[in-house]
C-alpha cells in the first residue's frame, strides 16, 4: 500500500484513541464542574453510563493485561509500514507525545485503575438520573 494510505491512516488511529482518551479526562473534570455549577446534564445516564463504561473497558484491559486495539493497531501498521517512532507521521508523532511517556507500565496501570475507580466513586456521589423522553404533544 502506499506510505500517503499508511500515513493518514496511522495518524486517524493515533487521533481516535487521543479523543477517546480525552472524553473521558474531560468528561470527568466537566461532570465535578457541572456538580458545582448546577449543571443538569452531567446527571443524563446516557452520557455518564457511556462515561464510566469507556473507562471501564481501559480497567479491564489493564487488570488482565490486554492489550489496547487501538495500541495495537497502531503498532500494526507502524510495522507494516516499516515506520518506527523516530520516522512516524508527523500528526501520529505529536499524539503519540501526548498520550505516551517515557514512565514505567506500573505507573500508567495504577493511574489507569485509580483513574477508573474515581469515575465509579462519582457516579455513586453525583448519581445519574434515569429520564424519560417525553412526547411531544401534536397540535
Amino acid at each position: 500500500m502506499p506510505a500517503l494510505f499508511y500515513s493518514i491512516f496511522i495518524s486517524s488511529v493515533y487521533i481516535i484513541h487521543l479523543i477517546y482518551a480525552l472524553t473521558i479526562v474531560i468528561g470527568f473534570i466537566l461532570i465535578w464542574m457541572g456538580y458545582f455549577a448546577g449543571w443538569n446534564w452531567v446527571k443524563n445516564f446516557t452520557f455518564r453510563t457511556i462515561h464510566l463504561a469507556m473507562i471501564g473497558i481501559v480497567v479491564i484491559e489493564t487488570i488482565f493485561n490486554i492489550e489496547c486495539p487501538l495500541t495495537w493497531l497502531q503498532g500494526k501498521l507502524m510495522s507494516q509500514a516499516h515506520l518506527r517512532n523516530e520516522n512516524m507521521p508527523f500528526i501520529a508523532g505529536i499524539v503519540n507525545k501526548l498520550l505516551y511517556y517515557n514512565l514505567p507500565l506500573w505507573m500508567f496501570n495504577a493511574s489507569y485503575i485509580v483513574f477508573g475507580i474515581l469515575v465509579l466513586a462519582t457516579w455513586v456521589i453525583i448519581t445519574p438520573k434515569l429520564t424519560r423522553m417525553r412526547r411531544r404533544e401534536s397540535r
